[in-house]
């Protein structure tokens, strides 16, 4: 099964210097607890709605502040062609538990997420195997 037949089509990106407070109404307004940080055309980062509570909030960072405060610098991507097995993979490594799903251009196209995954595997000890090794 390829990640394109798993994954949420379309994809929210935001912009290093725009603001907490901007990130966290996009989030707020398109139901979502995640988007990619990019600067320009690349991307540069990711960042949660946890990462917003923990890195900003409860620090004291005013909401004016750049979005770069909470993001993480390392995103994770993988191609809407490859394999889903790719994907687990890649969150087990990396200890995550979503990616950012890009084309043959590199351009972002959707998102996959540990439960699209689960949603489609007909093999509950993979699943189990995946999310204890993403929740060490």
């Amino acid at each position: 099964m390829q990640v394109s037949e798993v994954m949420h089509k379309g994809v929210n990106t935001v912009q290093i210097h725009d603001s907490i407070k901007k990130v966290a109404a996009l989030m707020k307004r398109e139901d979502i607890g995640a988007v990619p940080v990019y600067k320009n055309e690349r991307p540069v980062g990711f960042v949660t709605d946890r990462d917003i509570v923990v890195s900003c909030v409860a620090s004291g960072h005013p909401v004016d502040d750049p979005i770069s405060h909470a993001m993480t610098r390392e995103i994770f991507s993988i191609h809407e062609g490859d394999d889903l097995n790719m994907a687990t993979q890649l969150m087990r490594e990396n200890q995550i538990s979503r990616l950012l799903v890009v084309n043959e251009s590199e351009q972002p196209v959707g998102m996959i997420t540990i439960q699209d995954i689960t949603k489609f595997s007909s093999d509950i000890n993979l699943t189990n195997e995946v999310l204890t090794d993403i929740k060490r």
